[in-house]
Formats: C-alpha cells, structure tokens, sequence
C-alpha cells in the first residue's frame, strides 16, 4: 500500500490497539513508545515520512501487539506497494473464475473467501454440512454481515447449535484470521463498516478486545476440528486454506479434509448428493456498503 494509506492504517490501529495499562493509545503516548515525537508520529500517520527504518516499524507491531501473521501483513504494507502492482498475471475476476472451477472438482466441503472474511461462493457440500438452505442465504443476505464468516460465527444460532460448545472455540480463531486478513485493510470504509456491525454481538466484541490485551494469541493457518454433528454425528476434519493472491487482494480457499474414515463417509455422502455445486454468495471483488 503506498505510504499515505500505510500511515491511515497506523492511524487507525493506534485508535483501536491498547497499551499495557489497558488503554487506547494516543498519538503522545504512542510516540513515547516508539521514540517519536508526536510531530513526527503525526507525519508518519498523514503518509509525510516517507523513510520508515525497520527498529520504527518492529516498535509499532509490539505496542500494537499484533500476532505473527499480522506482522508478516504489517510489514508488508510498510513497502509502499499496492496489490495491483505486485501482481500482474490474470485478472481478478478470471482466477476467482478458475478458482471455483477447482472446487468443482474438490471431493470434501470448502469455500472462499475474501479478506474480510466475506464468503464470496461454496460448493454444495459445504451448505449441506451446515443445513443452510436457500431461505437460510436468502435470509442471511439481508443483514449486513450475514454473509460474513465471521459475523455467521458469532451471530448465527445454526453456527451455534452445530459445533454446540465448541462454537465460541471455532468462533475466536476465524477472529484472528480476520485479524490477519484485514490488517492492510483496516483504513478502508468497507472494514469500518463490517467492524461496527461486528462490534454489535456481544461476543465478537469481547473477543476482539481481548485478543489485543493478552498475550495467549496464537496463529494458524489451519484447525482440527471435532464436533457431535446434531445430524450426521461425530465429525472430525482438518480446516486448512491456500493463499491465492490477486490484484485486487488476497482470496482464500478453505478446505474440510476429514481426519477419519467415519467423516470421510459422510463427506462423500455430502458430495453425491450435488455437493460439486457451486452457489455463488458474497460479491467480489466490489465491495458494496448495505
């Protein structure tokens, strides 16, 4: 991202980052921490300071406690470029043309997503585990981040009653990939937008909140899941994503690749029953604001 972006995100991580008291931090107090003066805090943040040395930047990823993954995003950033200019092969639209072509022939649930956690298309084994029909899309399209991984976790009640106590377990590590996904992405008007009706369940706030005051965070790219489906009984699978970058932004395919034989019988019942069928859900990659 070109430095006046960079310096909107260091903007807005310090107005949402805490320090080790438990406060937000101030541009004076965060200039303390990172050896700058508020002035030159301030230009860094209008995009003015156009030499960003590498002790700066490793001071602004510990005070704002950011994980591995949101480092590795963080520091990415600092380069000054953009997507569009790093990548230059296919279009966007025709490797996500390509991509659901390849789940069509995909033998376990999966779906992609977007870097706000948006799910942009899944195949039918995918609904069909999580018993969403199409009233279900039909009525989660209608609420503003319905179609949102993260906002189904913490706000759907069938998120819930799937993975019964487990759900809150599963909910917190789709916060921290959306932690590290969105990280570039957190000056944008569309992140502000998905953020604030996030922060409206209760949950995904105290969540949020808590993964940047503790240290007990932890980075994974991938989840071994184990649940009593309320259906199909116990279920065992390993959640694991590809990275397939584009100009306009990263897209993840997520896979469901089952741990056992039992969960391996059941996914192949999944896919008989049209479980290679695409639906398309999420819009990508224009992001529109309800």
């Amino acid at each position: 991202m070109h430095l006046t972006n960079f310096g909107l995100l260091v903007k807005e991580l310090r107005k949402n980052c805490y320090d080790c008291y438990g406060n937000k931090w101030t541009r004076e107090s965060l200039s303390r921490e990172i050896h700058l003066t508020p002035d030159q805090l301030g230009r860094l943040e209008r995009g003015n300071r156009k030499y960003l040395d590498a002790q700066t930047l490793h001071l602004l990823a510990k005070a704002f406690n950011l994980t591995d993954l949101e480092r590795k995003e963080f520091f990415y950033a600092s380069t000054g470029l953009d997507d569009y200019e790093l990548y230059n092969n296919q279009e966007p639209d025709e490797q996500l043309v390509n991509l659901k072509y390849t789940i069509q022939n995909l033998q376990f649930p999966a779906y992609i997503i977007d870097v706000y956690a948006d799910i942009i298309a899944a195949n039918k084994a995918l609904l069909n585990l999580y018993q969403t029909t199409p009233e279900v899309i039909e009525s989660l399209s209608q609420h503003p981040v319905g179609l949102n991984l993260v906002g189904f976790a913490y706000s759907s009640d069938l998120f819930k009653e799937l993975l019964g106590s487990r759900w809150r377990k599963s909910a917190v590590m789709l916060l921290l990939e959306f932690r590290r996904s969105t990280l570039r992405y957190r000056h944008t008007e569309y992140f502000k937008f998905i953020f604030k009706n996030l922060l409206t369940e209760k949950n995904f706030d105290i969540d949020w909140s808590s993964s940047h005051r503790h240290e007990e965070h932890f980075d994974l790219t991938y989840e071994h899941i184990e649940y009593e489906h309320p259906l199909f009984g116990y279920l065992s699978y390993v959640a694991t994503e590809t990275i397939i970058n584009t100009k306009a932004g990263a897209l993840f395919l997520v896979n469901y690749n089952p741990a056992d034989s039992d969960t391996l019988s059941i996914f192949n019942k999944l896919i008989s029953n049209h479980g290679h069928k695409i639906h398309n859900l999420g819009s990508w990659p224009e992001k529109v604001i309800i």
